[in-house]
């Protein structure tokens, strides 16, 4: 299987940079854009495709070891596939600028009949067709679903593009590369009006559509397959939260790949660097992070139902509206959830604010017990901290958002927004993220008692609340100061007031002032 599939990723990997790059064939300016997309988006297919059945069989791994038992049985199949490698790669005999259309056809047949006798010499090296047929008899009503889906995500994700509002995701990603590059000691020009980055000759623009929409795409289908595939084994509604998880790790990804691209460039490497910045790599990098936030799932026993009967599992567990993991996770997922359907399905997605904040309070309120419980005694390291991040959040500058928040709304509507705008930033948000921030996410990641252990948890969970937040930086700051408060004298309940006092300044200010920008 490992064979397999190195020599799988090495032949696209090959034929994707020869076409791209090793030939002078501009497709747009010869071929119609249909055809020039859908060359691009197959080979994207069958990374997709690979993607979907690595996750199944990694579910599944009794149903991958029985198929496999004969595996390289015979290498003759591995003939077969070479021969496709070399039929996909005729056409670059005869591709060159200014040729027009009339290779399209051959082309297409070349690369069609190359790709699908690689694959299937491929699979009949991995296993004999008669364990291929059990194997379906099996589980083809399972795969054909997934393969079918996981084969129309390139396609999906172009036609998905007009519904999300990318310029939130898009103006992170710029002030984030611009950041890291500037970090790593290049010197670049920075024009934020055009989202422009460059250094001398190399100078690219971080577009909409370079924000990671494939990899959001991506990770959205997946979580999806793996929620509806494994749907009796999940704990319902909390799995819910590999949703956010996954769309931030894209974005997260996505600025990584692009600020070391944008390095590559810059060191004098710039075809290199255009060709990944766009390439299939990129497919094949989010396809990985996709995989590897539903491996992290597999790992967190409160996503699972329990094995009930089994050796070292719980026959019983706490009612769910009482179970203290869930507490502290459920809300936050619906906090991420409703913010992400706002910024997707609205162009002013603060202006939904208060609805948002209903809906969470709707799933809070449920869990009141388990909150009541905890140690609430006001603390004046707690408040003092609160405090030094409320005031520094709101003596540095930040200039007015040119479109009011709060969209069309005048009168009465205006006044119940700024009402539950506040109580939402004051009162439900600091609930909501320390109980998953500092009290589940973090104390999770102290994987051993010790200070090491300790910072090292406080600094990447700060890292990841910094992420979700605009203001990256001050936020970084303030998950740092609310992991001391809660850690000092082992009470969330301190964090909670310290995040709760830091926003009721900064929503005062910011009312006052009228430069919601702030919050």
């Amino acid at each position: 299987m490992i064979v397999g599939g190195l020599l799988l990723a090495a032949e696209l990997a090959a034929i994707g940079l020869v076409f791209k790059h090793g030939i002078d064939f501009y497709c747009l300016d010869n071929w119609p854009r249909l055809a020039c997309r859908s060359a691009s988006l197959s080979l994207v297919a069958i990374y997709c495709v690979a993607g979907a059945l690595t996750l199944f069989f990694a579910l599944r791994r009794s149903a991958l070891a029985e198929l496999l038992s004969d595996a390289g049985h015979s290498f003759q199949p591995l003939m077969a596939n070479v021969f496709g490698c070399a039929l996909a790669m005729v056409p670059v005999l005869f591709l060159a600028e200014g040729s027009g259309a009339r290779w399209l056809i051959p082309s297409f047949l070349f690369w069609g009949t190359g790709m699908a006798l690689m694959l299937g010499g491929l699979f009949s090296y991995l296993a004999p067709l008669w364990r291929w047929k059990a194997f379906l008899g099996t589980y083809g009503t399972t795969l054909a679903p997934l393969i079918a889906v996981a084969a129309a995500t390139p396609w999906l994700s172009q036609l998905i593009q007009p519904l999300w509002n990318l310029e939130h995701i898009q103006d992170f990603t710029f002030s984030s590369v611009a950041w890291l590059v500037e970090a790593f000691g290049y010197a670049v020009e920075i024009t934020p009006e055009s989202k422009m980055i460059g250094s001398g000759d190399f100078i690219i623009s971080v577009a909409p559509v370079c924000s990671g929409i494939e990899g959001m795409m991506l990770v959205t289908i997946f979580v999806s397959l793996y929620l509806w595939l494994f749907r009796s084994e999940l704990r319902f509604p909390l799995a819910f939260i590999l949703y956010p998880l996954g769309l931030a790790a894209s974005v997260a990804f996505n600025v990584v790949r692009i600020t070391a691209l944008m390095i590559i460039g810059i060191e004098g490497n710039p075809e290199l660097a255009v060709g990944g910045f766009h390439s299939h790599a990129g497919w094949l990098m989010f396809t990985i992070v996709a995989l590897g936030v539903i491996a992290l799932a597999r790992a967190v026993p409160a996503l699972r139902k329990p094995e009930v009967g089994t050796v070292g599992a719980a026959v019983s567990q706490a009612p769910f509206w009482s179970d203290p993991t869930v507490a502290r996770i459920l809300p936050f997922a619906v906090f991420m959830l409703t913010a992400l359907l706002a910024s997707t399905l609205s162009q002013t997605p603060a202006m939904h604010y208060p609805l948002r904040m209903l809906i969470v309070a709707a799933v809070v309120l449920p869990f009141l017990p388990v909150y009541r419980a905890f140690d609430w005694r006001l603390d004046p390291v707690a408040l003092a901290g609160g405090a030094v991040i409320g005031l520094y959040w709101v003596l540095i500058p930040v200039a007015p958002a040119e479109v009011a928040p709060y969209g069309t709304l005048t009168g009465g509507f205006l006044v119940l927004w700024f009402l539950l705008r506040g109580f939402g930033t004051i009162v439900l948000v600091p609930l909501v993220e320390e109980l998953f921030f500092r009290d589940y996410l973090e104390t999770r990641l102290r994987l051993r008692p010790g200070l090491i252990w300790s910072l090292v948890a406080a600094l990447v969970t700060a890292g990841i609340f910094a992420a979700l937040h605009a203001r990256w930086a001050e936020a970084f700051v303030a998950g740092l100061i609310f992991s001391y408060v809660a850690r000092r004298r082992g009470r969330i309940g301190d964090a909670i007031l310290a995040h709760a006092v830091a926003n009721a300044i900064v929503f005062a200010v910011a009312a006052a002032t009228g430069n919601l920008a702030m919050i």
